[in-house]
Parts: C-alpha cells; structure tokens; sequence
C-alpha cells in the first residue's frame, strides 16, 4: 500500500531496527522484524450491543522476520527467513491501537506520525473506542505463493462514528534482549484510513476480498461473502409489507368468492 494519505512514522526509537535476542525462540541471533498492512478496512458500522459488526474487510498485517549477520559492523547484511512454518510464534503477537484522522494542525513534541499532512500524536489515541481482539497471535497461511504469518483482526468494531486509522505493534512476550530493559516493540506500522458509518447511513458490505477468503481456508474464524449486502431501507421494507398486505387481501378475496 503506497499513498500520500496514509500515516508514516516519524519516531527515531528502536522500532524496526535489529534486535539481539538473549532468550526465547530466537535466543543468541540477532533479528528484524518488519510490518505491513496488506489489507486494510474501508468501512463498519457503529458499535452497539445488541447489533456488533467488525471491521470490513477485516485488517491484516504481514510479517517479515530478517537475520541479520555481522551487526554493528560495517559488513552487516540481513536474509529474510525462508520458511516461515518453522518459525515459533507461541508468545508473538501484534497489538492494535485506535486513531482519529486529524482535522486539524496540533502543536505537540509528541507527534508519532502525519495522516494526509496532518501531525498525529500519541494523545489522541483512542483504542477504548475499539471492541473486540486488540490483542491476536499470527496466523500461518499460504500468500504470494509461500508460507507467511500475518495477524488478521477478525473482530474489531468501533464504539464512535468518524474516519479512523490502526496502528500496529510486534512483540514477543516470552522472549528477552540485550540492551533493552522492558519488553521491546520489534516492528511497527500504520494502516490506511476507514470510516465508521451510524446504523442509518451504513451504505452495506461488499463481497468478500480473496485474501478474506484465503483466511478462511487457513481456518481463521472470519465471516465471508460471496455477494455484496446492502443495507435495507426503511422505504423498501414498507414497500415489501404493502405488498404483502395486497397479496394477502386478493388470496382472502379469491377465497371468499369460491366459498360461495
């Protein structure tokens, strides 16, 4: 996904960059992670109790996990690791945080990245207004004709309607580094912009993306479509029942005349 009007970052932490790990799956190597969204959500509808609709499509992001040889010196080089079936995911998981786009200009040292030029920053998250998984592990599937981990958030739904965007953080909780006191975040990314539409201005779905289809054959719990859904409008709905009070009354007709 590449547009002027997605966010980009603007932090100079050790997000992203190599990390030299002293315990866990990846104990004694020296690794970067990396990642991106490859399917974003375009829309949903408000959150409510009684009617919870997640995000659509559902957002994915994409996992990239790079050795890197020689670090620190001036022969160092990286590889991607091959076969991602052989990677251990157990305590890998991405994190989802919630943002409003920006309508404004802000004045703040805390800017973490621009949304359509705009500074965003770190206040101004609003990851209480998300229901659902904020927190998932990867999921193994076939993609791009490889295997590949991606972390597909299935059921996220938005409490406040707006134009949105995700952030998303990589971390390994079972594992531990040299030179970084908590527990580091390894990569981070944020995703393109969607909007959350009020129950009566929800313009319907469309049918399933193929990647959304991909999902479910790899056994992730997602709902799929092979149609697009609309919404139905009040107007059709009275249209269908006068209808059917018509068909009603002529057969109660039909049938009295034949009685007699």
């Amino acid at each position: 996904m590449h547009s002027s009007n997605l966010p980009r970052r603007t932090s100079n932490s050790s997000i992203n960059l190599p990390i030299h790990f002293v315990s866990g799956s990846f104990s004694g190597q020296t690794l970067r992670a990396e990642l991106s969204e490859i399917q974003k959500a375009d829309l949903g509808r408000k959150y409510a109790r009684v009617d919870r609709r997640p995000l659509d499509p559902p957002p994915v992001v994409l996992l990239k996990l790079y050795h890197v040889f020689n670090h620190g010196t001036t022969t160092q080089y990286e590889r991607e690791i091959e076969d991602y079936s052989e990677v251990n995911t157990l305590g890998l998981l991405c994190n989802v945080d919630l943002f409003p786009a920006p309508a404004a200009a802000r004045d703040s040292q805390r800017i973490i990245t621009y949304f359509c030029d705009q500074p965003v920053t770190e206040d101004m998250n609003c990851t209480t207004a998300l229901s659902g998984a904020t927190f998932i592990q990867p999921a193994a599937i076939e993609y791009q004709s490889r295997k590949a981990l991606v972390f597909p958030f299935a059921d996220l739904a938005v409490k406040t309607e707006g134009q949105f965007f995700l952030r998303y953080r990589c971390f390994d909780i079972f594992s531990r580094t040299s030179g970084h006191g908590d527990l580091p975040i390894q990569a981070e990314c944020f995703g393109g912009p969607f909007r959350i539409y009020s129950t009566k201005e929800f313009p319907g779905l469309q049918p399933s993306t193929e990647l959304t289809k991909q999902l479910a054959r790899w056994g992730v719990r997602l709902n799929t479509r092979e149609t697009e859904r609309k919404r139905k409008r009040k107007d059709d709905d009275r249209s269908s029942s006068s209808v059917g009070r018509m068909t009603q009354a002529r057969t109660s007709k039909t049938s009295d005349s034949d009685d007699s």
